[in-house]
């Protein structure tokens, strides 16, 4: 019951958070954020990361808690100028996904180049730029554009930082994120976002943080319903920072 009644207060808290925290002062919210980017190496570190390599694995919950199916997807990224590959085997197929960084993105399946009009190619910057993204916070907190809102501590004892974004940022700039700390920890431990069209919050406990090279990531985000359920997992592995990438990686075969 304790989770359950945490979950739904953090859920309303999510839903209001932009408007409970519009008069608070810039400073507590960068001050939660600078402490997370100092105990994950700080910035000097991630301008030292040139390039990445990892597994993310899906999980999926039945409505009990049991886990029915794991799915890893393997990923490949560099960051000046922004690429990545993902390649993940689907009952059809082994998919692969990437941009060449140039404006190209493509996918194939089993070796095959996919039409423009698929699926598989329509969504290739919106998942190049999640898996990016997820192995790159909390650096990205301090991109131009992101805007941070403190939430004040409340009576579960979270305090927290609200997440928007400029127009131009991003494929959805009217997400909104919302990262909760318990006191004497500088990373989070529960992060929910609504996404853009949405009015209901996703919810996720963030655990088993782990080192790679000069950086500090999260090795697993928990996904849980209003019953405090755990519905999916996303399980980040076997991390490699700045291996070799050739740029063939991120180019359509046969070019």
């Amino acid at each position: 019951m304790r989770e359950i009644r945490r979950a739904l207060a953090l859920g309303f808290l999510a839903s209001l958070a932009c408007a409970a925290c519009q008069s608070e002062p810039p400073g507590p919210a960068d001050r939660l954020v600078d402490n997370w980017i100092e105990a994950a190496g700080g910035l000097d570190a991630w301008r030292d990361v040139e390039s990445v390599r990892y597994t993310v694995t899906t999980v999926w919950f039945d409505s009990t808690g049991t886990p029915v199916r794991r799915r890893p997807r393997f990923v490949w990224g560099k960051k000046h100028p922004l690429r990545a590959r993902i390649e993940r085997d689907e009952p059809e197929g082994h998919y692969v996904q990437a941009t060449d960084g140039e404006g190209d993105v493509w996918a194939t399946l089993d070796g095959e180049l996919l039409s423009d009009t698929t699926k598989a190619v329509r969504e290739v910057l919106y998942v190049t730029g999640d898996v990016m993204y997820w192995i790159g916070l909390p650096y990205k907190l301090r991109d131009p554009g992101v805007n941070l809102r403190h939430i004040p501590k409340d009576s579960i004892g979270y305090e927290g930082v609200a997440v928007t974004f400029g127009e131009d940022v991003g494929l959805h700039p009217d997400d909104r994120w919302f990262y909760y700390f318990e006191e004497g920890s500088p990373f989070p431990v529960e992060v929910h976002y609504i996404e853009e069209g949405y009015t209901e919050p996703t919810r996720t406990r963030w655990s088993d943080y782990r080192e790679a090279g000069p950086i500090t990531y999260v090795g697993t985000r928990t996904f849980y319903d209003e019953r405090g359920v755990t519905r999916k997992q996303l399980l980040i592995s076997d991390v490699q920072i700045n291996p070799e990438l050739p740029d063939s990686l991120f180019t359509p075969p046969g070019t």
